[in-house]
């Protein structure tokens, strides 16, 4: 298991005179083994914030640390931290094969040769409840949900310690993200992830989380257990998230989790 932390992150685009600040000196840590759902609305900084991490964005000031260590100083290999994205059909090549792309994200000479990567693949996508048979399918023939579940074993063939999903259920239909939270909370458990999940929809983070933390205008403006957060929040903008959450979401999560 390992910790991200963000220490005082700033991202600026632009002058400083004129330009965006969209985060604006965030610490927020991530323990080991835990979920830390991050939600705000759409255009709070959530995912800006979340490329950091990922070496997608530069920072404009502090650090984003992974056990300690500044990220932008650990090679590629001992950056054990994936991203999932939100839509899942343009974060795979639509010209490659859903078992040539898993194969593509594992670490250079993992497994062995082109047998034991294969035999990867299918482990993978049998962990995330897909039919290794549809190895040999290009994504357009995949539904959303189904598309989903190869980016996650993509992530997964890159043998992270920490995965960030940025607002991986919202272009799915709810019948579905139920399905897909799920297999999230499952793979957290069964490989003790440690995981930032992005959402917009505190029905669906108030489902995942261990601890919430809340965005506006790039910053942090809430943090704290789950349960307390959402029980007794203590910022105008929480209550506010509160009051327009789906709550019929998060039944429909809690029947798909006993089926």
């Amino acid at each position: 298991m390992s910790e991200l932390e963000f220490d005082r992150v700033s991202v600026h685009y632009g002058s400083r005179q004129a330009g965006l600040r969209a985060v604006d000196e965030v610490s927020l840590t991530v323990a080991p083994g835990e979920i830390l759902g991050l939600v705000g609305e759409s255009g709070s900084g959530k995912s800006t914030l979340a490329c950091t991490a990922a070496g997608l964005v530069p920072v404009s000031g502090g650090q984003v640390r992974l056990d300690g260590q500044d990220i932008r100083r650990l090679r590629p290999r001992e950056r054990r931290l994936q991203m999932v994205f939100q839509d899942p059909y343009s974060s795979l090549d639509p010209r490659m094969r859903i078992g040539e792309s898993i194969m593509e994200a594992m670490p250079k000479g993992a497994h062995g040769g082109k047998a034991g990567r294969q035999a990867e693949v299918a482990r993978l996508l049998e962990l995330v409840n897909l039919d290794p048979g549809r190895a040999a399918m290009l994504p357009a023939r995949l539904s959303g949900g189904q598309r989903q579940r190869v980016a996650l074993a993509r992530a997964l063939a890159g043998q992270p310690k920490v995965i960030i999903a940025d607002e991986i259920t919202s272009a799915l239909d709810v019948s579905v993200q139920g399905a897909v939270l799920n297999l999230v909370r499952a793979l957290h458990r069964e490989l003790g992830l440690t995981m930032l999940f992005i959402s917009h929809n505190l029905a669906v983070v108030r489902y995942l989380s261990d601890r919430i933390a809340v965005m506006r205008h790039g910053r942090i403006v809430e943090t704290g257990p789950a349960q307390q957060v959402l029980d007794d929040p203590q910022h105008p903008y929480t209550r506010e998230l509160l009051a327009a959450a789906p709550s019929r979401h998060a039944s429909l999560f809690a029947e798909e989790a006993t089926r």
